[in-house]
């Protein structure tokens, strides 16, 4: 064969190769588009209940997940990761791929046939505890799929893709962390479910409405609480009652430790209302437990259970609306309606807590009825647990090992190594009912890193939504009317920090202004400050402070923060300086 033919013939497979490397891209990308497609057609057919819907999105999005991943998985896409400038992008299609197949085939094909079962889990008053079981293998495994659907994308430095790819690929890997850690709740949720739906026995807990128009640092003051029995699924409820049942504060009701005195007074141990001013839910749990004992002594409990309005909310777009004599509360309607009208119509405290009695009946009946949506209550009890607005503290040891390092429990994070924590607690010091107007903004920026420690610079703006001359037409009921000696309209608060573990906390100021701070006070090793800003118009209160964190503490950083009446989440987190 002569030079010119070889020349011909290596350009003619030069050019073949191109084509079919061209050709197996292009297949890919319409792959990959089809699998999008297929995704919103499934997510809008899970919506509207259409199940036969859902099952073709299914198998389309199945179908269009194997074929990109089977199309990136050979000899000659492998070769193609090693080629200078298209490499990365292609090495990123690969993965896509093969964790879009994963997600489709091993987590969500089980998922979609698991959710026909919820379909009479809950019903008559009784959530089925075998049901609730027989979720855990399928769940179990989906939740193993998505964890390494999100590692084989997670692993990849997505910064060199070509922009499109870039910000589909970034979009796609956030989404999937997210779903794999709300899996992840899942799958410790019906473990545990059965266990603590009496399923190995009768279980009693104390159901805490938290209300947040009277902030606490758990998310707001423990004022109407109900037992609730519970027994082979079947969940009665028994006594009813608000704080002021444990007793009014003339006599101590719980044991704190010498830190808990030193930082927040006896309050906590005397006020049943106050035991949520520590922000660790499991040990303001166990104070709550305390003060039980002392007064109902002949029925002991399995553990606390809290849920604010915004959570209540959240819940009632998988139930329906909830009637409760005159009310009849919807999504939209339950916070503004339970946590300020009820204070501007309903003059007498008793009348007001009868109120809130009955709501807590209307709605236990209807979530333990037969629910409208199921998927969607499942979808509220996530975002409400997300968002730390609905906390559960279980005193058995096998559920407590559970649910350990779970958002359910509202633990104050200890010593996390490399990771930095910050905590801030926001609580009511007025008496009143003023929180509803409340609001509160935190940012957290690490500046400097030096020897393993970060040095931190911290802020959380305040202000109200109501301006003094309308603050001055409210009702006593919502004011306080000056009980504790705050001129009616103005809030104090009290603004907790919680240093990272082992640092340390300086140079606090209200609107610039250095304050004299207590130092030398802890939580289970971490600085603690308190900080009282008057709030009383509508202008920003803005509290800053600096920290140095623990050492060896130069991973990015978290930030909990007290959920307010406004939805959504509150918690943060921050970029690494080291």
């Amino acid at each position: 064969m002569t030079k010119g033919r070889w020349v011909l013939l290596v350009l003619v497979v030069l050019l073949a190769a191109a084509a079919w490397t061209a050709w197996t891209a292009y297949q890919t990308a319409r792959d990959l588009q089809d699998a999008e497609a297929a995704a919103t057609r499934l997510r809008t057919a899970f919506e509207n209940g259409d199940d036969a819907g859902r099952d073709a999105a299914l198998a389309d999005l199945q179908e269009a997940a194997s074929s990109a991943k089977d199309r990136t998985d050979g000899l000659w896409w492998g070769a193609m990761t090693k080629v200078p400038g298209v490499g990365d992008d292609a090495a990123g299609v690969e993965a896509l791929s093969a964790s879009l197949d994963l997600l489709a085939n091993d987590a969500v094909g089980p998922l979609v046939e698991t959710v026909d079962s919820l379909d009479g889990l809950v019903s008559g008053g009784r959530i089925d505890p075998d049901r609730l079981a027989a979720l855990a293998e399928p769940v179990d495994g989906a939740a193993a799929a998505l964890r390494e659907a999100a590692r084989l994308v997670e692993e990849q430095d997505s910064s060199g893709y070509v922009t499109p790819l870039r910000t589909r690929y970034d979009e796609y890997t956030s989404e999937l962390t997210q779903i794999a850690g709300s899996l992840d709740a899942a799958e410790d949720a019906v473990r545990v479910l059965p266990s603590m739906l009496g399923a190995d026995g009768p279980r009693d807990y104390l159901f805490v409405f938290q209300n947040n128009a009277e902030v606490r640092s758990t998310g707001g003051l423990p004022g109407s609480w109900a037992r609730v029995h519970v027994e082979d699924g079947v969940l009665e409820l028994r006594e009813q009652g608000n704080g002021s049942a444990f007793g009014d504060g003339t006599e101590q009701k719980a044991q704190l430790t010498e830190e808990e005195l030193a930082v927040y007074d006896e309050l906590p141990a005397v006020y049943f209302q106050d035991a949520g001013f520590i922000p660790d839910f499991p040990r303001a749990a166990t104070l709550i437990d305390e003060f039980w004992a002392a007064t109902y002594p002949r029925v002991g409990l399995d553990g606390v259970i809290a849920l604010d309005p915004v959570g209540l909310s959240y819940l009632l777009g998988g139930t329906g609306p909830v009637t409760a004599g005159p009310l009849t509360l919807d999504p939209g309607t339950v916070v503004s309606e339970l946590l300020n009208a009820t204070y501007l119509t309903v003059a007498d405290p008793e009348a007001q807590d009868r109120r809130f009695q009955a709501v807590a009946r209307a709605v236990f009946a209807t979530v333990t009825g037969d629910v409208t949506s199921p998927l969607d209550l499942v979808r509220g009890v996530d975002r409400a647990v997300d968002e730390g607005r609905l906390l559960v503290a279980s005193f058995d040891p096998a559920v407590q090992e559970r649910l350990a390092g779970t958002a359910i429990t509202g633990a104050l994070t200890g010593d996390d190594g490399a990771t930095p924590h910050v905590d801030i607690g926001v609580n009511d010091s007025t008496g009143s009912k003023m929180s509803f107007y409340l609001r509160w903004a935190p940012e957290v920026t690490a500046t400097s890193c030096a020897d393993g420690v970060q040095t931190l610079e911290a802020s959380v703006t305040l202000n109200q939504t109501i301006s003094p001359a309308e603050a001055a037409r409210l009702p006593d009921s919502i004011t306080g009317g000056g009980y504790y000696g705050i001129e009616p309209g103005t809030q104090l608060v009290t603004l907790r920090v919680y240093g990272p573990f082992g640092g340390t906390i300086d140079d606090v100021r209200i609107d610039g202004k250095r304050l004299p701070i207590e130092k030398g006070l802890e939580i289970d090793g971490r600085p603690v400050v308190s900080v009282a800003p008057l709030i009383d118009t509508t202008d920003d209160v803005v509290v800053t402070w600096t920290m140095r964190t623990g050492a060896g503490q130069t991973g990015p950083g978290e930030v909990g923060v007290t959920p307010g009446v406004e939805p959504g989440d509150l918690d943060t987190d921050f970029a690494s300086a080291c």
